[in-house]
Parts: C-alpha cells; sequence; structure tokens
C-alpha cells in the first residue's frame, strides 16, 4: 500500500518533524515531574521507567508515527478507513485541546521567575526575601536571619499566583494583570510560529527545541560539578535496590510517567508525521527522539537529586507538600529540628502518588483529606531549584545560571504546546482540507485568541485550584488510555489490511536498514502492537482509575466520606472525562445514519463503506433516487443485450486483494456470518411476502407475450494471434442461402416440442450450431467467414434472425464474405456464439 500524503502540505525541512516530535516527548511538565520522583524513588524510578518504556513507551510512540506517515492523515481525517470510529479522532482532538487550554498557564507563571532572575551579584534572589503581606519580619541589615523554608513558597503563592485572600480570607476572583498579560505574550507567540503553518512552524521549531536541550546539558553539568564530595557516591539517597520489585508504588509511577511522556501527545505526534514526504526515515527520527528523550530526563533527575543534596549539606530536607495553606505548602526542613510523625512513620516512597499532567498529588498520613490535597504544581521549577538558588546565593552561583535554567524551561513549555495546537489548528481544518487551508492564519488566530479567553479564569486567585481541578479530571489519563485502546481495536481489529500491524511495521523499517534487523525487529514490533500493547494499555486504564480514586468522582447522589470535591465539582469533573469517550458511539450513530441512507442499493455494500471500505475510495453524498436509476439502467441494459459503448474497450486489470491478516481473522468470519445471517433473512421475508402477490397472479388468465425481436445477436470470434482480439461485423439476409444444418435442427426442435420457441431454446439451438462449427476444416472456414476490415476488433453477425414465428423457414445464411490471406490462419478453436 503506497503512503498517502496530506492535504495540508509538507515540511520545509528533513529534521523539522524530528523536532516537533521532540516538543511531544519532552516538554516542562515532563522535565518536572521526572525530576521529582526520581528524589521520591531514586534509581529505581529510572531503571523502571526504562523497562516499561521499551515495552510500551516507544511502540505506542512508533505506531502513531507509522500511522501518520501511512495514511498521511490526523485524528481527524484518518478515519476514512473506517467511517464508524470517527469518533475516536473527534475525542483525541478534544482531548489535545483541554491539555493546550489548562497546561499553558505554566508557562506564564515562569516568566515571571525568569524576570526576578535578572540581579546583580550584590542582589538578592526575590523569592530569597520575605513576603511581608503573609508574614512579619525584622531582618536585620545583612538578612541573615530570613527564612528560606517561608520565602521560596511565599513567593510563589504571593507574588507569581497573587494569593492574597491566604491571609486576609477574603476571595477577590479578579483577574491578575500579571499573569493575563504572561498569558497573552505565550498565546501571541504560539500565534506567530503556527500563522504560516509548516512553513513558520518549521523554521522556529529549531529554537524551540535545539536551544533548550543544549541548555539542560550546560546547566546539568553545572549544577552536578557543584554537589560536595561527601555525596558523589549518593547522588539518588532514596534508591533502595532491595525493593526494586517489592514496591509497587514505584511501579505504578513510572507506568504513569511512561504513558504521559509517550502517549498523552499522541494525537499530536502523529499529525506532525503526516506531514512527512513519502519514504521518510522514520527509523531514524524515533531512535534520536527516543536517545534524546532518555538523556533528557536522566539529566534533569540528576539535576533534581543535586539540588536535594546540595540543601541537605546546608542543613535542609526536601518533603513534599500542598498548596491550599501557609502552613501547609513549606517545602523545607530544618535538619535540626524534627521531622513531621507523617514523614517518620512513613517514607515518602511509600506514600501513595497521583502523577498529572501540570503537577503530581502525594497523599501524606494524618493530614485532613478534605482540606489538603498533596498537589503541587511544577515541584522541580517553584519549590527545589529556587530554593537550592536561594541558599547558595550569588556569592556561589552566579544569576546567570537562574535566568538560563528558566529560559530553557520556557522554551520547553512554548514547543509543547506548539505541538498541541499545531494538532488542534490542522484537525479543523482537516474537517474540509481544500476549502479551509487558504483560511489557516484566519483559523490560527480564532483558535489562539479563544484559547487566551479560556485561560483568563486561571489567571486569578481561583487559578490554582481550577488547574488542579483540570489536571485531575483531565490529567487523570484512564479515559485517554480507553481512548488511545478503540483506536488500536479499529485499526487493526476492524479494519485489517493493508494497515493492520504486519504491513504498517514496513513503514518503519526502511529497506537499506541492516539485515539482521530486519530479521527479528518488524516481526517483534508487530507482536507488540498486536498483543502486548493492547494488553498493558488495559492493565494501566484499570490501574490508574483506581490508583487516583476516580471512583468517588462519579458518586453524586451522596457525598463520600471525607472527600476533598463538592458534589457539583464531582459532576463538572466527571462529565469532563466521560465527555471525549462518549463521543465514539454519538459519531458512530451519526455515520451510521449517513452511510446507511446513502450509497450502494445493497445494504451489505453500505455496511460494508461504513466499518471497512475499499481502499482509497470515500463516501459520495449519492441520492437514493440517483442511486436506484442508476442501477434500473444497468439491469435493463444487460438483459436486452446491448453494449454501454460501441467502441470496444479493454478490461482493466484485477484489483489485487490481499489476503486477510491472522488479526482480521476473526472479524472475516464473524462480517461472513453476518452477512449470510441477514441475506437468509431477506430472503425469507421476500418469500413469506410474495406468497398473496403469486397467488393473485395465479387467477389472472395467461396471457401470450410475443417472443422478442431477435435481430441483434453478438457473435465473437477469437482469434489467438499477436494482433489480439480481432472480429467482423457481418449482416445476415433473410433470402439468402439456407444451411441445412441448422434448419434440420429446427425441424426437429419443432416435431419434438408441442409449444412456441423460448428464448432459451433459440439460445440453445444457436450455440450448438456454433459449436458443431469449430470442427470445421480451415477451408471452409475460409469460405464462411471473412473479416471485414484488419483494424476491427470483433466479428459480429447481426439479424441471424428477424423474427421467432416463422423460424421454420428461415435460415441462417453467410454469403458475399470475401476471402483473404489472413484468414486462413484463423483456428476453430478461436470461435465462440455470445447471445
Amino acid at each position: 500500500m503506497p503512503e498517502a500524503e496530506s492535504p495540508l502540505g509538507h515540511w520545509p525541512h528533513s529534521l523539522s518533524s524530528m523536532l516537533a516530535c521532540l516538543g511531544c516527548t519532552v516538554g516542562l511538565f515532563n522535565i518536572s515531574r521526572f525530576a521529582i520522583l526520581s528524589t521520591h524513588y531514586g534509581a529505581n524510578f529510572l531503571i523502571q521507567f526504562l523497562l516499561l518504556s521499551v515495552v510500551i513507551g516507544l511502540p505506542l510512540f512508533t505506531l502513531q508515527l507509522c500511522l501518520g506517515q501511512q495514511l498521511g492523515a490526523g485524528v481527524i481525517d484518518m478515519w476514512r478507513i473506517s467511517p464508524l470510529f470517527q469518533g475516536v479522532g473527534v475525542a483525541l482532538l478534544v482531548s489535545q485541546a483541554f491539555i493546550g487550554l489548562y497546561s499553558i498557564i505554566g508557562v506564564s507563571w515562569l516568566f515571571v521567575y525568569f524576570r526576578d532572575s535578572f540581579i546583580t551579584k550584590d542582589d538578592r534572589y526575590r523569592w530569597a526575601e520575605p513576603y511581608y503581606y503573609y508574614r512579619d519580619f525584622n531582618p536585620n541589615d545583612n538578612g541573615s536571619n530570613y527564612n528560606i523554608c517561608q520565602t521560596v513558597p511565599d513567593y510563589f503563592s504571593g507574588i507569581v499566583l497573587q494569593r492574597h485572600h491566604l491571609k486576609s480570607g477574603v476571595y477577590s476572583g479578579t483577574i491578575k494583570f500579571q499573569l493575563a498579560f504572561n498569558l497573552a505574550v505565550v498565546w501571541m507567540i504560539v500565534f506567530v510560529s503556527l500563522s504560516k503553518g509548516l512553513r513558520s512552524y518549521g523554521k522556529v521549531v529549531y529554537v524551540f527545541s535545539l536551544l533548550p536541550v543544549l541548555g539542560i546539558f550546560i546547566v546539568s553539568a553545572k549544577m552536578l560539578s557543584m554537589i560536595p564530595s561527601s555525596f558523589v557516591y549518593a547522588v539518588f539517597p532514596e534508591t533502595s535496590w532491595n525493593e526494586f520489585f517489592l514496591n509497587s508504588r514505584s511501579w505504578v509511577a513510572a507506568s504513569q510517567e511512561v504513558l504521559l511522556t509517550w502517549g498523552l501527545l499522541g494525537a499530536a505526534t502523529m499529525q506532525i508525521a503526516s506531514h512527512n514526504k513519502n519514504k521518510h526515515l522514520l527509523q531514524r527520527d524515533s531512535s534520536l527522539i527516543a536517545i534524546i528523550t532518555f538523556a533528557i530526563l536522566l539529566l534533569t533527575a540528576f539535576l533534581a537529586n543535586t539540588c536535594v543534596q546540595l540543601l541537605r549539606s546546608h542543613g535542609y530536607n526536601y518533603i513534599p507538600t500542598s498548596f491550599e495553606k501557609i502552613s501547609a505548602y513549606s517545602f523545607l526542613q530544618s535538619s535540626h529540628s524534627n521531622l513531621p510523625a507523617s514523614l517518620t512513620t512513613i517514607p515518602v516512597r511509600y506514600m501513595p502518588h497521583q502523577s498529572f499532567i501540570v503537577g503530581e498529588r502525594v497523599t501524606k498520613n494524618g493530614i485532613d483529606p478534605t482540606m489538603e490535597s498533596g498537589y503541587q504544581a511544577l515541584r522541580l521549577a517553584t519549590e527545589l531549584v529556587p530554593a537550592t538558588f536561594a541558599i547558595m546565593g550569588t556569592e556561589e552561583i552566579y544569576p546567570f545560571w537562574a535566568v538560563l535554567f528558566y529560559f530553557i524551561l520556557i522554551l520547553f513549555g512554548i514547543a509543547q504546546q506548539l505541538a498541541i495546537w499545531h494538532c488542534v489548528i490542522t484537525g479543523i481544518m482537516a474537517i474540509k482540507a481544500n476549502l479551509l487551508k487558504s483560511w489557516e492564519t484566519t483559523i490560527t488566530f480564532f483558535s489562539c485568541a479563544c484559547g487566551f479567553l479560556l485561560g483568563l479564569p486561571m489567571a486569578t486567585e481561583y487559578g490554582i485550584y481550577l488547574v488542579y481541578f483540570m489536571d485531575f479530571t483531565i490529567g487523570g489519563m484512564w479515559w485517554l488510555i480507553l481512548i488511545i485502546l478503540l483506536k488500536i481495536v479499529a485499526v487493526f481489529v476492524v479494519r485489517g489490511r493493508p494497515y493492520s500491524g504486519d504491513a504498517l511495521v514496513n513503514t518503519f523499517f526502511a529497506s537499506q536498514s541492516r539485515p539482521c534487523l530486519l530479521t527479528w525487529a518488524p516481526a517483534l514490533l508487530s507482536f507488540t502492537w498486536n498483543v502486548i500493547l493492547p494488553v498493558g494499555l488495559m492493565v494501566c486504564c484499570v490501574t490508574f482509575f483506581k490508583n487516583g480514586n476516580f471512583r468517588e468522582m462519579f458518586v453524586w447522589h451522596h457525598a463520600p466520606s471525607s472527600d476533598y470535591w463538592p458534589l457539583w465539582a464531582r459532576q463538572v469533573g466527571s462529565m469532563l472525562q466521560l465527555l471525549p469517550v462518549l463521543c465514539v458511539p454519538i459519531v458512530a450513530v451519526i455515520q451510521s445514519y449517513r452511510y446507511l441512507n446513502n450509497g450502494p442499493a445493497d445494504i451489505l455494500d453500505r455496511v460494508q463503506l461504513l466499518y471497512r471500505p475499499p481502499i482509497g475510495e470515500h463516501m459520495e453524498e449519492i441520492p437514493a433516487q440517483q442511486s436506484s436509476a442508476n442501477t434500473t439502467t444497468t439491469t435493463a441494459t444487460a438483459v436486452i443485450g446491448i453494449p454501454a459503448t460501441v467502441a470496444s474497450s479493454e478490461d482493466p486489470p484485477p484489483k489485487y486483494t490481499p489476503p486477510p491478516s491472522y488479526t482480521t481473522a476473526t472479524g472475516a468470519r464473524i462480517a461472513k456470518f453476518l452477512r449470510q445471517s441477514i441475506r437468509r433473512s431477506v430472503r425469507r421475508l421476500t418469500s413469506a411476502l410474495g406468497e398473496s402477490s403469486s397467488r393473485n397472479r395465479a387467477t389472472l388468465p395467461a396471457v401470450q407475450v410475443p417472443p422478442p425481436d431477435y435481430t441483434d445477436v453478438l457473435v465473437e470470434m477469437n482469434q489467438s494471434h499477436t494482433n489480439g482480439l480481432s472480429s467482423v461485423n457481418v449482416i445476415t439476409d433473410r433470402n439468402d442461402t439456407n444451411l441445412s444444418t441448422f434448419g434440420r435442427e429446427l425441424a426437429e426442435h419443432r416435431r419434438s416440442s408441442s409449444g412456441v420457441l423460448t428464448i432459451a431454446d433459440v439460445a440453445s439451438i444457436l450455440r450448438n450450431s456454433f459449436r458443431r462449427s469449430r470442427v470445421r476444416s480451415a477451408n471452409t472456414m475460409r469460405n464462411v467467414v471473412t473479416p471485414c476490415d484488419s483494424n476491427d476488433t470483433s466479428i459480429t453477425a447481426q439479424n441471424l434472425v428477424d423474427s421467432a414465428a416463422p423460424i421454420g423457414e428461415t435460415s441462417l445464411v453467410l454469403d458475399n464474405l470475401s476471402n483473404g490471406e489472413g484468414e486462413a490462419k484463423l483456428h476453430s478453436d478461436n470461435l465462440s456464439a455470445v447471445i
């Protein structure tokens, strides 16, 4: 099956696709989550993440790449292969829009940190100074008694989020200009980068992908060089190899991180790959993306654990906190003071963890679950790294490194937002690509404007609560995994070839690959797509649903015990999770109505077009009247025997229909069984309904229908020469010489039959007469058949029988035929009669 090309254009450069996909796997939120989880679980988490990425993550990512490039389409227009599952594409597009609307607020927070990082060597970071609105400070001249445990979290809550209600207790609900302005700046960058489509996106992706990758290497190397020598051999202090297989919470956290890294933006990945040119090297791109992603996440893990060690060297311990109250969000604890009872009894690695998109939740024992959730957003950028820079001061590390760090994170966040919103824009244009392609800039502008307006509620004092609510419902991932599983079933089981696993794997492995790799890798990847990946996704879906306690979101009749969310929030959150899933059956009903009302006359053909249409064919809006009229005309032409066109044409070559794959064998049997059952039911209904009409017809007097006029009879005489098929138009007349054989057969037939000759009788007599002519010699054939023209392609005998009434007195006459040299070579086996 040749690769299809996207109607929305191709990438301007060969590496643009790879760098754009890198924004889907490595972003601001991936880096922050992975780094914090590595501080909670140690090196065990790194190994578990690598193993699960090889088994589930990378196969899922490569599947999106292969589907995008093979189909040349995104999640909306890919369903021409199976229109019944169009709702899966709509659900994936809605999920990408939800993620892009609320996650972008995190980038606007980092603009505040980036602004306050520009200080001189003699100044303090602003997050190292007290926020007087929250607390009362009486510092001395050098400020040595500033409490870092309070200043850093107060800065994020009071300066960045501007949550003034924590002190006064009065919620204003007004939009904060600082956050709204930063949000507008981010959306303006997105609009400018995507305004010209792939022409602009393919160029700016080099800036938003290459610069942060290089910068994170430099910053990580700098931070690693500053670790004290006494902590060099314990970079991951929470590592416990004895618990590698025993600690189930670390495995759950690793599986969540795998799907959030490789599968969360699968729709965006597929859309990016759809713009590749034919024979694009997917194996090269995916290998580079995997290597760079693993390298960046590993470096950020070292960076986060280095910061933890630097804090310990200065007498501080890093602990998980919650954002709700002033007393709950202090994440630093002095090593000279006693740890909280919840941390001394149960270590952090044994606490329940739940990873979301923007942040993560760590549930500690001994807290009020109705007041504290244990959630915090972007812990690496808002807690760990700012605290490290504040404790070390400008004397030990220059402010340039703080500026570079936040600049890198902003670039990572914008690169990920570009990938998400490009998928949303192209998904909208894919509805009518030929029409909406010229409106790309307008669609980009209005979509970015709508995104900015819908994101303004998160720029208020309630913004962090809204972010947690959206992160809990949208970032729960269980419903998205269910949709991805439906997509795999629709492509591999329902559609099958030529989009089965063994066919798609050829898109990934180029013919120039090493022979040793081609012997086992394609088969293994295809098996993983068909068996291991669906089973793994199903297990992850159930595990995430139970681990996140999402069952309580669907309890509407009463409030669950010790629940954080009120009743209305649970109702809205459950609907947000079910809305994308419900798109699948709703769109399936609409598509069924459209396809079953229009199309071919046979209902089974319409059903086939609905769930498994022929390759390269699309549904056309054909009115039912036109379809039935075409069918009637074709049937009448076939009965009368009149050819559709006078001029003969060569038959088209037969279409190659590949055999069904193993994945579609069961589905094909079920479809065949249903088709036969429907046909038997229709026949029974037809016979039952036709009994009364047949009885009525039996009572009517029999009417003698005159036989049709057999003036036109087509006789094709095939000649197996190099010239191909040759034929001649021959006209007969009633008054010509009789053929004794034909007359004798008619006389015998009249004596043996008592009724009027029927169509079948005449056809049988003519066919037998011409069969006997096949044993004649070449001399006899030379006297009987002579071509009219060497350029003719058929021999046609017309008007052999003028009427069926006096058929006994007429005879078949062939005279006035000229002989030629070329006719002597005619063989008797090349003559056939077609009536």
